[in-house]
């Protein structure tokens, strides 16, 4: 039995069911106008766009999320570096790398929002770098010159016509949930990836929310998740972003292997598979 207490004011509100799973949903971080704009603006900067490559089997990939077992995993995932499995980091874990003495392969952005430039900096002249039409100009801006690609969003049907109109119908769309991490795992895979090895992808709070400072996320509701015998602090993201990584390997997850490192809900769920299938 799944449990979730959502905590607020008044006090907690507590409940037992599968139908919490399908009832609690994240709201954009951006507004749609925003996202648009953005996406406008940025099809006209002409970044190449990723394009699909042949699947090796046996090709090996380490993500890197921003989790706080990354802290944790970190000596593991020099080691991977190290062995000659390219690293490919998202979001600020790009820094909390370059910071600690391992320079990613490449990186991975997503969110719209134009406080996430600082996480392109410093830029890596043998980094390439993944970044969503979506995301904010200033990203793409501070990028110039770089090895930098344009991917685009699967079910953004809002938008799609900009896409056809631009691409003339010849784009490729990554899908993928509402988090960063989903989305890498589907463009990697278009990429010719199968195998990955995935670190700081935990879907809750260890003390911090992010391996690295994030204020932006400071002020977040907490909610606690009870599988099995673990409880959980979440916030409603990190639980929106555990369903959908159920979904995910429900649905796609004979097209890939997934390791993934850690003691977060998400390697909980991944070695608790009979929890799933009740709370799915």
């Amino acid at each position: 039995m799944l449990q979730v207490g959502v905590y607020s004011e008044p006090p907690v509100v507590e409940v037992k069911s599968k139908k919490i799973i399908s009832e609690i949903k994240c709201s954009l971080n951006e507004t749609p106008e925003n996202i648009t704009n953005n996406i406008k603006l940025n099809i006209e900067k002409d970044f190449p766009q990723i394009t699909p490559h042949e699947t090796q089997p046996d090709k090996v990939v380490c993500v890197v999320a921003g989790g706080p077992s990354l802290h944790d995993t970190f000596d593991l995932l020099k080691k991977k570096k190290n062995q000659g499995c390219p690293v490919v980091a998202l979001n600020g874990a790009y820094k909390f790398c370059i910071d600690r003495g391992l320079n990613p392969s490449a990186m991975i952005m997503l969110d719209s929002r134009e406080f996430n430039k600082r996480f392109v900096e410093p830029t890596l002249d043998k980094c390439k770098y993944f970044i969503a039409s979506q995301c904010h100009p200033s990203v793409f801006d501070k990028l110039s010159g770089q090895e930098a690609y344009i991917w685009h969003c699967a079910g953004d049907t809002d938008n799609e016509h900009l896409l056809e109109e631009k691409y003339n119908g010849q784009y490729y769309p990554v899908m993928g949930g509402s988090t960063v991490t989903f989305r890498a795992i589907h463009l990697l895979r278009m990429l010719g990836f199968c195998k990955f090895e995935i670190f700081g992808f935990d879907s809750c709070i260890m003390d911090e929310h992010h391996a690295y400072s994030q204020p932006e996320n400071d002020e977040e509701q907490e909610i606690e998740v009870v599988l099995g015998d673990r409880k959980f602090r979440c916030t409603v993201a990190h639980f929106q972003q555990a369903k959908e990584f159920v979904q995910l390997v429900s649905t796609t997850g004979d097209h890939y292997e997934l390791s993934v490192h850690g003691d977060g809900l998400i390697s909980y769920i991944i070695k608790h598979p009979e929890i799933l299938k009740e709370a799915a």
